[in-house]
C-alpha cells in the first residue's frame, strides 16, 4: 500500500472508531436519560402512593374520631335513660307504698277500662284505700 492510501485507511479507521465511540456515547446518554426518567417516574409514583395512603389514613382517623364521638354520645344517652328508668322505678316503689299493693298505673297498662292520667289514677287508688 502506498503512503497516501495507508494514511487514508488509517484516517478512515480513526473516523470509524470515532463514529463508533460517538454512537456508544450517544447510546449511553440515551440509556442514562431513560434510567433517570424511570427513577423520576418511580419517585413520582411512590410520592403519589404515599400521598394517597396518607389521605386514606387521615380519612380513617376522622371516621374513627367521629365514631368515638357518636359512641360517647350514645353512652351519655344510655346513662340518661338509666337515670330516668331508676327515677321511674323509685316512683313506682313510692306509689306502691302509698297504695299498699303492687299496682300498675295507666301508663304501664293498668287502670282498667278507663283512660286515666297518672294523677287521676293515683287519686282513685288513694280513694280506694280511704286515704
Amino acid at each position: 500500500m502506498t503512503r497516501p492510501a495507508a494514511d487514508k485507511a488509517t484516517a478512515d479507521q480513526a473516523a470509524a472508531d470515532q463514529a463508533a465511540a460517538d454512537k456508544a456515547a450517544s447510546d449511553q446518554a440515551t440509556a442514562d436519560k431513560a434510567a433517570t426518567d424511570k427513577a423520576t417516574a418511580d419517585k413520582a409514583a411512590a410520592d403519589k402512593a404515599l400521598a394517597d395512603l396518607t389521605a386514606e389514613r387521615d380519612t380513617f382517623k376522622t371516621e374513627r374520631d367521629t365514631l368515638a364521638g357518636e359512641r360517647d354520645t350514645l353512652k351519655t344517652e344510655r346513662d340518661t335513660f338509666k337515670t330516668e328508668r331508676d327515677a321511674f322505678k323509685a316512683e313506682v316503689d313510692r306509689l306502691e307504698k302509698l297504695t299498699g299493693k303492687a299496682a300498675k298505673p295507666p301508663a304501664a297498662g293498668g287502670g282498667g277500662d278507663k283512660k286515666l292520667t297518672a294523677d287521676e289514677w293515683l287519686a282513685e287508688e288513694l280513694k280506694k284505700q280511704g286515704k
